[in-house]
């Protein structure tokens, strides 16, 4: 018999004699996760070279009691062999109890699968271990498998531990929760809601990092250290509060998801204008977020759906910064972008081109070529419209001729730029380059005409220009 094994027949025979002193009240009162009373059986997992074993312990109505396992030093190269050879085993192949049904809301599965699930976890866990350092033999995390089984993590040796007192501990605890539900008192009303800014937020894409991105030694690296992000600043954006964190997350205090992503966009918009060349964020990259009023921080996002830009979720979480590639951006300049957006947006016009603007060149970096033109392309035609709108009223046309003539079912895009170019509002060299790109937008649309990467980023370039002339 190994130490491990007598281990746990000693702790379990002084269990179950300290259980013998205890009030019905006081044995109900021994917690799920310390719960040794028959039926019980135990399986025991200990891997050569990793300082962490793992006690499972299972409440089998249909197996006998005091029934033992022990799998000790197990060379971590046969982990996954060994656990998957466990697994074959018919006794593990049974069906759920009610209670275990209910626990785990009703899902059909046997007990198989949720061991399954332990083994998958124990096998992670596995692979950090030889970074792991030595400690005291310590019990602990606890946690779940069903209602009446569960999982200790053990660092260091169990064997090494005294039975009596560890028993003891167990007892001991029931016996306080037994004697802290008897002298109860009524709880104090729960405090008031804490007040709370609600907003809608994203991250700035591709990321970013606020200032200096903080350096990290070799052992940080290696070792994957966290480093939480701070909030760069906080300001206002046409009247709601704004809150930027150090690693591009951005939240603003409006719950309107679809407001939220165009405030949102017209402030990356900015930045496309001003060499800080963001993506668009998609309704769905824009979740719920709030923020503290307190101190203006913010304090939770939620995820509404997977792409490259929701990924920075997990790793604000999981991952140190310079985990992924940032490009460092100067606070400054990122204040002064918000409110140069808020000032080039009084226009709608212009709060429509540079979302527009925005739009066709995401699509263009994401080879979205014929989208990319076509976005550009709803620039250049409202412009020429709008050029169209000014020259008319600057020639004093009366309202009633110019009403017609502002009529795109009469005055179509074509008369209104060789209109344009003869009055000299147009130069010839811009009427050959419109009229190219007016003619491929006829193409896609009524021949189904692919649009080539060149054309796309023509088409882009001229938007471009365009938007910038408009905001001077």
């Amino acid at each position: 018999m190994s130490s491990i094994e007598a281990w746990l027949k000693e702790f379990l025979s002084e269990f179950r004699k300290q259980c013998e002193h205890l009030s019905e009240d006081e044995k109900s009162r021994i917690s799920n996760l310390d719960n040794f009373l028959p039926p019980c059986q135990m399986l025991f997992l200990h891997f050569k070279g990793a300082n962490f074993r793992y006690l499972i312990v299972i409440h089998d109505e249909k197996r006998k009691d005091l029934e033992i396992t022990v799998h000790e030093s197990i060379p971590t190269y046969e982990a996954v062999d060994t656990l998957e050879n466990i697994l074959k085993d018919q006794k593990w192949d049974r069906e759920l109890s009610e209670d275990e049904k209910k626990f785990l809301a009703d899902r059909t599965v046997k007990f198989s699968d949720i061991l399954k699930g332990a083994f998958l976890r124990i096998v992670s866990q596995l692979r950090d271990l030889p970074f792991a350092k030595p400690g005291p033999t310590i019990i602990g995390p606890k946690s779940w498998l069903t209602a009446n089984s569960f999982i200790w993590n053990i660092r260091g040796n169990i064997a090494e531990l005294d039975y009596i007192e560890t028993a003891s501990k167990i007892i001991e605890e029931a016996k306080k929760r037994s004697e802290a539900v008897k002298t109860e008192t009524k709880p104090p009303p729960p405090a008031p809601p804490k007040p709370i800014i609600k907003g809608s937020g994203t991250y700035l894409y591709p990321p970013i990092w606020i200032g200096k991105l903080p350096g990290r030694t070799f052992r940080e690296q290696a070792l994957g250290g966290f480093i939480l992000p701070q909030k760069a600043f906080d300001t206002k954006y046409k009247g709601k509060i704004l809150v930027v964190n150090e690693d591009g997350a951005i939240a603003i205090g409006e719950t309107d998801i679809a407001k939220a992503t165009r405030m949102l966009n017209e402030i990356m918009a900015t930045g496309l204008l001003l060499d800080l060349p963001f993506f668009a964020a998609r309704e769905l990259e824009v979740s719920d977020a709030e923020i503290d009023p307190s101190n203006l921080t913010i304090t939770s996002f939620g995820i509404r759906t997977v792409s490259l830009r929701t990924q920075l979720f997990e790793f604000a979480f999981m991952r140190s910064p310079s985990f992924i590639e940032r490009r460092e951006i100067n606070k400054e300049k990122l204040v002064q972008l918000i409110q140069q957006a808020e000032r080039n947006t009084q226009d709608s016009d212009i709060a429509d081109f540079q979302v527009f603007l925005l739009e066709a060149y995401t699509c263009l970096q994401s080879s979205e070529y014929m989208q990319s033109f076509v976005m550009s392309w709803v620039i250049i035609e409202r412009q020429m419209f709008w050029l169209w709108k000014k020259f008319l009223k600057e020639e004093q046309i009366e309202r009633i001729r110019r009403g017609k003539m502002m009529n795109s079912a009469y005055w179509t895009l074509d008369f209104v730029i060789e209109t344009l170019n003869l009055v000299g509002r147009v130069s010839s060299e811009d009427y050959e380059i419109l009229m190219n790109l007016k003619n491929k937008r006829n193409d896609i649309m009524h021949e189904g005409e692919r649009v080539s990467q060149s054309e796309a980023e023509k088409c882009f370039e001229i938007a471009k220009m365009i938007v910038k002339q408009r905001i001077g």
